[in-house]
């Protein structure tokens, strides 16, 4: 029974007028000198044509058989191969040789159209920097006995009396010397009995910053202030993985804290918790605590900013260190569930707490301060976006009021005392 033409075709056109056996690639078309062209291809049979050829025991009708999916097309060489080695050419192999074959003709001879142009949409991009609207003016260094290792003994020289609540003391010790924001020029001044103040020099902050290694010492110095700033309210340092990370307020008990939302709502959120057990309320073998990490960083000559990246701490009981084995496990599945939204309720509840819920939040240097402002930086973008997330996300802008504008003239004024201008403020961003 001859093969059909229309099914003839639709194999001679499927394996692109080429041998289907591996790595063969011969054309199927003879050129032959002063004529069109001689087809010197084969269509072979998978199964064969009558039950007593090759691989013909298979169960098919006969007209199944003369079809285009039981039809390969070889050179004659290869042809001849497979139907005298049938115990390796199995209808199986073949099937599969003539399914690989055509697969790759058609994704070569596949019309390549111009992708469709992507819709963009024009969207608020928020960061999780706050910007540094103000630097202390200078550092000052005086001659130090203490070294590194002896923070806790000047620590224990300091001198309170006189000091503002709300002022911060962050100093650094290096190469028999001692660095802070404090006038250590002033006989007075609070690391008197630490450092000498005959001598103490007074640089500049740009200058300061010139050099790679007073960069470092002058975000150490930032840093070291937002730690005191966050320990006066019961957050706590991680050395070891260089976090903030609520405390428990009471032995064995959950700590919540109060705050302000996106939406303008006053709320409350657990910052330490023991999860329980959905099933039994039982509580389980581990807390968690609420954190972040909250750093300084220069990114321009004169624009810095404070970055907030919300983590989680774990421990065995609110107290006790967790096994560092399991935590990253544990805080990595709880951060793979926070989407952006989530994300950033964390960054409002993070700016809301540094600033109690004010435009800025101010940290106090006696004569100078450093002011960090609450509104997140932001840009326009015109993008693809983020599939499936279309929640709003408003920016809140904390309202300013006359007891916070009296802060920020406060905080100003005082970097004018030594009759520089504002023009000579240095802004932080986060």
């Amino acid at each position: 029974m001859p093969i059909p033409l229309p099914q003839q075709k639709i194999v001679a056109f499927a394996s692109g007028g080429v041998c289907a056996f591996p790595d063969c690639g011969r054309s199927l078309v003879n050129h032959d000198a002063g004529s069109g062209g001689t087809v010197v291809g084969e269509i072979a049979h998978i199964v064969a044509e009558q039950r007593q050829g090759p691989r013909g025991r298979t169960e098919m009708s006969d007209e199944e058989r003369n079809k285009a999916s039981n039809l390969v097309l070889l050179c004659g060489e290869h042809h001849t191969v497979i139907d005298r080695n049938p115990h390796i050419y199995s209808v199986h192999i073949l099937r599969q040789m003539k399914s690989d074959h055509e697969r790759r003709v058609a994704a070569a001879t596949e019309r390549r159209l111009p992708p469709s142009p992507i819709a963009l949409c024009d969207e608020t991009v928020h960061s999780t920097l706050l910007r540094v609207s103000q630097l202390p003016l200078y550092v000052y260094s005086a001659e130090c006995e203490y070294n590194e290792r002896q923070k806790e003994d000047v620590r224990a020289l300091i001198i309170y009396n006189g000091i503002p609540r709300d002022e911060l003391l962050p100093f650094l010790l290096r190469e028999d010397r001692l660095f802070a924001f404090q006038d250590l020029t002033a006989l007075d001044n609070p690391f008197a009995k630490a450092a000498n103040p005959i001598g103490a020099l007074r640089i500049l902050t740009e200058d300061f910053c010139s050099e790679p290694e007073g960069r470092r010492r002058f975000v150490s110095l930032l840093n070291s202030a937002i730690a005191k700033h966050c320990g006066r309210r019961q957050v706590r340092f991680d050395k070891e993985h260089h976090r903030f990370y609520f405390v428990p307020l009471e032995k064995g008990v959950d700590r919540t804290e109060n705050y302000g939302t996106l939406t303008g709502r006053s709320d409350s959120r657990n910052v330490v918790w023991n999860p329980k057990k959905r099933s039994t309320g039982e509580g389980r073998p581990f807390w968690l605590h609420l954190a972040a990490n909250l750093a300084f960083h220069q990114m321009a000559s004169d624009q810095w900013c404070l970055s907030i990246r919300p983590e989680r701490h774990v421990t065995k009981d609110g107290e006790t260190p967790y096994n560092p084995k399991y935590v990253g496990r544990k805080v990595t599945s709880l951060k793979a569930r926070m989407f952006n939204d989530a994300y950033l309720g964390e960054i409002q509840f993070w700016r809301d707490f540094l600033s109690s819920g004010k435009p800025r939040f101010i940290l106090n240097f006696g004569r100078q301060s450093a002011i960090v402002e609450t509104e997140l930086l932001a840009l326009q973008v015109s993008w693809e976006g983020v599939p499936d997330d279309t929640k709003a996300f408003s920016n809140q802008v904390f309202e300013e009021d006359l007891f916070t504008f009296g802060e920020l003239r406060s905080a100003t004024g005082n970097m004018n005392d030594d009759g520089e201008s504002e023009d000579d403020f240095d802004d932080e961003t986060e």
